[in-house]
């Protein structure tokens, strides 16, 4: 399926990221800088985590982390937020405060374009212990409901009863489908050198394809991951005009796979060896997924991909103090348009972020037929085999809605 403006946007995002100095890239719409922002730090955090988790599935939004961080950056003391921009990859937008229009930009887009058709939850919530010392100024609270991001100050009789509370929260605006997002031992921590203040989010998606793939073809295939035995899972499959390339310098094979909704697609990046993927995004350090996406191409293939679902938990904690972003989560910000306190001392810093995110992968979709192409004539259909660990990214010509990697299906 053609998708000029695709073609288009991207080449043009990749020129205003790649070539442009920063004093230009502060003169570029807000928009375009976020989207390009939001590209680069989606790449980044899930490089990190399934360095951080080789044997688990990784399945992150960096929209909606991003999102929350830069809104804390925007808010604090000038002076106490030095080098923050550039670990959340901001270097290009106008401000703190013009960062957050872009990323507010981006999420009313997603939203109203995937109203149809498309079952995606964005959930987003800050907590912390309320207490008499301090509260959530109201202008930060305004500024967080435009970004879809809730401020709850809980009662906190104990850790557990806290716990009980934000699960609970979830669940609930998730359809029961997030499980648990934090634990009792995980608050009672937060709380041993500070009032306890976390980020915590979710994301749910699954969509028809713009084509669909029988389910009549779907087959179980071998599953292979290096050290282990192989699996049978259940696999679609559909011959269709995709975008594909071969990244030699990878020594993978990448595909793109449109949804019906929304201008969203599956970008799968496939290392030729089974046991590549950890070198794969070892060598994703050096590249951007713009411009990856610009050097697909349309052409006939044999598509074989597991239809799968899965759930995965994070505590990003770590993985963003690991990117540079260490300094937001000690007392060394001072988040001074956050909260209104009676002590300097007394408004806590950031604890924890975490973030659970549901994904399903199956066959339902549309019967749109592929475009003409007289070279289909002679050439048969390459045949692609999704059959062992990948990396994977969720996105449109705007905005990296979940990336992260599938090693056990």
């Amino acid at each position: 399926m053609i998708r000029p403006h695709w073609i288009l946007t991207l080449g043009l995002l990749v020129a205003f990221s790649a070539v442009l100095p920063l004093s230009v890239g502060a003169e570029l719409p807000a928009r375009v800088a976020a989207s390009a922002s939001n590209y680069r730090f989606g790449l980044r955090l899930s490089r990190k985590l399934g360095e951080l988790q080789p044997d688990a599935n990784v399945a992150v939004s960096p929209l909606l982390v991003q999102a929350a961080l830069t809104l804390l950056y925007a808010e604090a003391n000038p002076d106490s937020t030095r080098g923050l921009g550039q670990a959340l990859d901001l270097q290009a937008t106008f401000s703190p405060k013009g960062a957050i229009n872009g990323v507010e930009a981006l999420l009313s887009d997603l939203k109203h374009s995937a109203a149809v058709g498309c079952r995606l939850r964005l959930l987003s919530d800050f907590y912390t212990q309320q207490r008499f010392t301090f509260t959530f100024r109201d202008e930060f609270e305004a500024l967080a409901s435009h970004l879809g991001i809730g401020c709850h100050r809980l009662g906190w009789e104990s850790s557990a009863k806290a716990a009980q509370d934000i699960n609970y929260d979830f669940l609930s605006r998730s359809n029961f489908s997030v499980g648990e997002m934090v634990t009792s031992s995980q608050l009672e921590s937060l709380g041993a050198d500070y009032t306890p203040f976390l980020h915590v989010s979710a994301v749910t998606f699954s969509a028809p394809w713009a084509q669909g793939f029988d389910p009549a073809e779907t087959q179980d295939i071998n599953f292979f991951v290096a050290g282990s035995r192989p699996k049978l899972v259940p696999a679609m499959f559909g011959q269709h005009r995709y975008r594909y390339a071969e990244v030699s310098a990878l020594d993978a094979q990448l595909i793109e796979v449109p949804f019906a909704t929304a201008d969203l697609s599956l970008l799968i990046i496939f290392p030729n060896q089974v046991d590549g993927l950890a070198r794969l995004e070892h060598q994703l350090e050096k590249y951007d997924l713009l411009q990856l996406r610009a050097q697909l191409e349309e052409r006939k293939v044999a598509l074989t991909v597991p239809k799968f679902r899965t759930l995965a938990h994070s505590d990003l904690t770590g993985a963003l103090k690991q990117l540079g972003l260490a300094k937001l989560f000690s007392s060394d910000v001072q988040l001074v348009e956050v909260f209104s306190s009676i002590l300097a001392s007394s408004a806590p810093p950031l604890g924890a972020v975490v973030q659970s995110s549901l994904l399903e992968i199956q066959e339902k979709g549309g019967t749109d037929g592929d475009s003409f192409s007289f070279g289909d004539l002679f050439r048969r259909a390459l045949p692609l085999v999704i059959n062992h660990p990948f990396f994977y990214a969720i996105g449109n010509d705007k905005v990296l809605l979940l990336t992260g990697h599938i090693v056990d299906v």
